[in-house]
């Protein structure tokens, strides 16, 4: 399975072909530039180029891109074959406004892009790195575009003249007509341009908006992305789980529920610290603590305070043998075995990690928080939740 790739170009530089027959190592690649002065619309030269390529996965860019990723071809092609997606990007977004602009929406873009110019280099971080994973998106940027000749259900529109919205037109007809999108992380690209807008970019978005008014917003649920795999320690610390709790026994069930059924730890004991139900309640809570087979225990408390009664379990009511404390909300079901995870993270980490934490998700599946963020502001301290109510601004791992 082999790879083409398209341009356009004002110029041709034999040296920017050079370095993609170098940076894609395929030997057997086909690359069409197309030197074209702005007579053509790219839609008109990309459709062309579908029409002409010899292979099935075709890739777009611009002329104004390096890729520091070597044997980035064969990563595009095993994305291609591997998965379900007909089109692929490096930059993208899980949801388009109806302002048609990718990126308006930040807690909801996806992707890493280099960008160069004046001399300086920076990088655009859209979202957290997810290495090999492909992110589902509703459309992509054109700096980068990847297709499945044979998934494609729609061609570039070539109503849209000019140089500006054919890549968010062609992903949203492909995306409305059933194309899955996605945006790839190990290719490694640098833009050298800033993107900025202009007149010609407003007139081509006013065109956009024109046909798709109807079908914006358009939008995708986040996606869930954890590690489901069994984790082996070489030790299992006995870890003591407190869990705080009122009424609504339901919660406190569905969590324990899920951390017998998602979790493969041996060592723990949990503490119910009760701090209110009713007695039909805590009648409930006694009777599954004599019935499971989780060491569960239960302490009463006259009221709350989370700091308090926090305190008064660990140095009262927790195993003294326990090396690691694990306090945990009610309302928290496990996605997965975060519990070894986290066990994992401390045993490889005792000297520099006292406090281990771990991703939290809220119902609709966007991140409550991926770690507590501390930042200096003028002299104060604030304190924050890293990628409140993003889809994907963490790191794939944590």
């Amino acid at each position: 399975m082999n790879l083409t790739i398209v341009y356009s170009t004002r110029q041709h530089d034999p040296q920017f072909v050079e370095h993609l027959q170098k940076t894609c190592s395929l030997k057997k690649v086909e690359i069409l530039a197309y030197t074209n002065s702005g007579d053509q619309s790219l839609s008109a030269v990309y459709n062309h180029a579908l029409n002409q390529a010899k292979n099935n996965f075709v890739v777009f860019l611009h002329d104004d891109v390096l890729f520091e990723s070597h044997h980035w071809g064969h990563k595009v092609i095993h994305h291609l074959q591997n998965s379900e997606c007909g089109i692929l990007g490096v930059a993208g977004t899980a949801s388009l406004s109806t302002s048609g602009v990718w990126w308006e929406e930040p807690l909801k873009t996806i992707g890493i892009v280099k960008h160069q110019h004046a001399g300086k280099t920076w990088t655009s971080k859209y979202s957290g790195d997810f290495a090999n994973r492909i992110i589902p998106a509703v459309c992509v940027d054109g700096v980068f575009i990847a297709v499945n000749r044979s998934k494609l259900l729609e061609t570039f529109n070539e109503n849209l003249t000019g140089f500006h919205f054919y890549d968010i037109d062609f992903c949203i007809n492909n995306n409305l007509a059933g194309v899955k999108i996605g945006v790839i992380f190990n290719v490694s690209l640098i833009h050298k341009s800033i993107g900025q807008t202009n007149q010609a970019w407003e007139y081509q978005r006013a065109q956009f908006l024109a046909t798709h008014k109807y079908n914006l917003p358009c939008t995708l649920k986040a996606t869930l992305i954890f590690d489901n795999k069994p984790v082996k320690l070489k030790s299992y610390p006995k870890v003591s789980i407190i869990i705080l709790h009122k009424s609504q026994n339901f919660l406190l069930f569905n969590c324990l529920n899920s951390l017998a059924e998602k979790s493969i730890y041996p060592n723990y004991e949990i503490i119910v610290a009760d701090t209110g139900s009713s007695k039909p309640e805590l009648e409930e809570i006694y009777e599954l603590a004599n019935t499971t087979h989780m060491n569960l225990n239960v302490v009463e408390f006259e009221e709350y305070h989370f700091a308090r009664i926090n305190n008064a379990v660990v140095f009262n009511h927790s195993d003294v043998n326990s090396a690691l404390i694990l306090f945990c909300n009610n309302d928290i079901e496990l996605i997965n075995d975060a519990l070894t995870r986290m066990v994992q993270i401390y045993n490889q980490n005792q000297k520099t990690c006292g406090t281990i934490g771990c991703r939290l998700h809220f119902a609709d599946d966007t991140i409550q928080h991926a770690g507590i963020q501390l930042v200096m502001n003028q002299e104060q301290l604030e304190i924050s939740h890293k990628g409140f109510h993003t889809y994907y601004h963490f790191t794939d791992g944590i």
